[in-house]
């Protein structure tokens, strides 16, 4: 027992700690199930010569950890690995268990909300990753945000005359995501109005009516958001 509460001091150290140290690690710690486990004990390693940032807060800061009730760690989102990384001993950085679908972060300062959700990807294969909630997540309609990097490797110069294009990480446009009548599975918001519409059948007349008469945006959040408070009322 001396021997996992060892390893887990190294590997991170909550702000307020009142969780059983054991519990965090003990599915790896004693040759367990890796799904059971909640922090991963091989360190991140981050490329640093390639341009830009993979992370969407790029410090680590305060948030909750739905697992380890009672405790505020520090975390930081890699959006481009879709993985959150916990700050350890010797500012080291150790990712959360994707696996874990059980587990909510909070992000104190931003009040931002994320956790592990399966969804459909753009060849409709199920899939899964931490999406960030925009609305009521105990509502009958939940819309969620799905936050992308991507990494663009190093473009070669065409010419002598030319430079390299270096590697780098780019930020691109946010994708919506709905979870209708308690689904498990999220489904990604169509940009056209009557296809997002189609969506909620029994209603579909009144939600067009909504969307022209407070002419509601599908690419944007606030209209989105809007929008899906107004469904959650009918």
């Amino acid at each position: 027992m001396k021997t996992l509460n060892i390893l887990f001091i190294a590997i991170v150290f909550p702000i307020v700690s009142a969780f059983p140290q054991q519990e965090l690690i003990g599915g790896q710690a004693i040759g367990g199930s890796r799904v059971n486990l909640l922090i991963d004990v091989t360190p991140v390693v981050l490329n640093e010569s390639v341009e830009g940032s993979p992370y969407i807060n790029e410090k680590f800061l305060p948030a909750t950890i739905s697992a380890s009730e009672g405790d505020v760690f520090y975390v930081r989102y890699n959006a481009m690995s879709d993985e959150f990384e916990v700050k350890g001993d010797q500012n080291k950085a150790y990712a959360l268990n994707r696996y874990r679908r059980d587990i909510v972060i909070e992000i104190l300062p931003l009040k931002k909300t994320y956790q592990v959700v399966g969804y459909y990807d753009d060849e409709r294969n199920e899939n899964f990753g931490y999406f960030l909630y925009l609305t009521n997540p105990k509502a009958k309609t939940v819309l969620f945000k799905k936050e992308k990097i991507i990494f663009i490797d190093e473009q070669k110069a065409s010419t002598g005359y030319d430079s390299n294009d270096p590697a780098k990480y780019k930020r691109i446009n946010d994708k919506f995501f709905i979870k209708l009548n308690g689904k498990k599975i999220l489904s990604e918001l169509p940009n056209k109005r009557k296809d997002l519409a189609k969506l909620f059948s029994e209603h579909e007349d009144s939600v067009i009516a909504y969307m022209k008469e407070n002419r509601i945006k599908t690419s944007k959040e606030e209209d989105l958001i809007q929008l899906i408070n107004y469904v959650n009322t009918l």
